[in-house]
């Protein structure tokens, strides 16, 4: 009788780790998804994550793995990489319509800066977030603190020669990001996109290859 009542209690726990097993991949899942589709709609190329591990005990977690490829046009290079992010989630607002985020950490990411003729990758990225209308559901996202660290930007053209540089990234800092409950998620996501981008180009700029390149562009103009 006793050993029935093992046998019992065991296949209980043994329900419950797989239950709370499926729980906490679906909730993976559904971060990865999130993330995937409202990116790839909103910057008009693919975004891949390779996966998301959200702790169903304390809300942290992690994002791998994130990759934004290049725009069409331009070469096969991933024009954004993110090895690690950090996040604190609340765990009560995934089941909400309002998705809370108490803060992201992204670390050494990598953006690819690519000139070719007189268009550029990162542009056209910040263009189609621009112009592109957002369909994403009624969920609002709230990031209350954002932290990018240690990014660098490589710079590249193939205007007469193939020229290459590199540039690192100043830290960026942003706070209540769609904290007044108005924001979708793409537009969360846009807040986010829009400061790395424009720090990506400006760093581009100043390492000087940028002006390089508009001053060949002048000479095989004619100008």
């Amino acid at each position: 009788m006793k050993n029935k009542g093992i046998k019992i209690v065991g296949g209980i726990v043994a329900v419950l780790i797989v239950a709370f097993s499926v729980f906490t991949l679906s909730i993976d899942g559904m971060v990865k998804s999130g993330i995937e589709e409202n990116g790839s709609e909103l910057l008009g190329t693919e975004v891949s994550v390779d996966d998301v591990d959200v702790s169903l005990f304390d809300g942290s977690g992690s994002i791998n793995g994130f990759t934004v490829e290049n725009p069409e046009g331009f070469s096969d290079e991933p024009a954004i990489e993110i090895g690690q992010a950090s996040m604190q989630v609340d765990l009560g607002s995934l089941f909400s319509d309002q998705i809370i985020v108490e803060e992201i950490i992204v670390k050494s990411p990598e953006l690819f800066f690519e000139q070719k003729g007189i268009g550029a990758n990162l542009k056209t990225l910040n263009d189609n977030m621009s112009s592109g209308e957002d369909t994403s559901s009624e969920t609002s996202l709230v990031i209350n603190y954002l932290r990018v660290e240690n990014g660098k930007v490589k710079v590249s053209t193939t205007i007469d020669r193939e020229r290459t540089a590199e540039a690192s990234l100043s830290e960026i800092e942003l706070e209540g990001i769609g904290k007044d409950g108005s924001n979708t998620v793409q537009q969360s996501i846009r807040q986010v996109m829009e400061p790395l981008l424009q720090e990506a180009v400006e760093q581009a700029v100043k390492g000087g290859i940028t002006d390089q390149i508009e001053d060949k562009v002048q000479d095989l103009l004619g100008n």
